[in-house]
């Protein structure tokens, strides 16, 4: 058996997708999820907030899409599997008109993206919807 005794790094990544009917200003971001820009935990937020924008593509506008191209195929190019529950959010997305933000958070980034890396969480308001459940879609 071998030990090693040096600095060890083990990166991770967690993909996002987040459906919106505004834009991901700060301050929609915040109402999402349920911070004061005057609470101590704030900073951490904006940190988040600005991770999230950094590691989107750019939106997808789903009125711009043709009804005959299948859900799954919306994100071109998109890492891992969509799970049957995505699909519905996705097909009421393109019925609502909202627009789709997809990327990941990588935890060789920042402390905030490398604490955010290390769980799964879901945020949903009247006008945003934010899926970061480690690729489990």
């Amino acid at each position: 058996m071998k030990i090693r005794a040096g600095f060890v790094s083990n990166s991770s990544s967690t993909s996002f997708l987040i459906l919106a009917a505004d834009d991901l200003t700060r301050e929609n971001f915040f109402q999402l999820m349920g911070v004061s820009p005057k609470s101590p935990l704030a900073g951490i937020f904006r940190e988040l907030h600005e991770a999230l924008i950094d590691g989107a593509e750019s939106p997808v506008d789903l009125r711009d899409i043709d009804e005959s191209i299948p859900v799954t195929e919306w994100l071109d190019g998109f890492r891992g599997e969509i799970s049957p529950r995505m699909v519905e959010k996705l097909q009421d997305a393109k019925k609502r008109g909202l627009k789709v933000y997809y990327g990941h958070l990588d935890s060789e980034s920042s402390q905030t993206e490398t604490f955010f890396c290390c769980d799964s969480f879901e945020a949903e308001n009247e006008k945003f919807y934010l899926n970061a459940l480690e690729c489990a879609w």
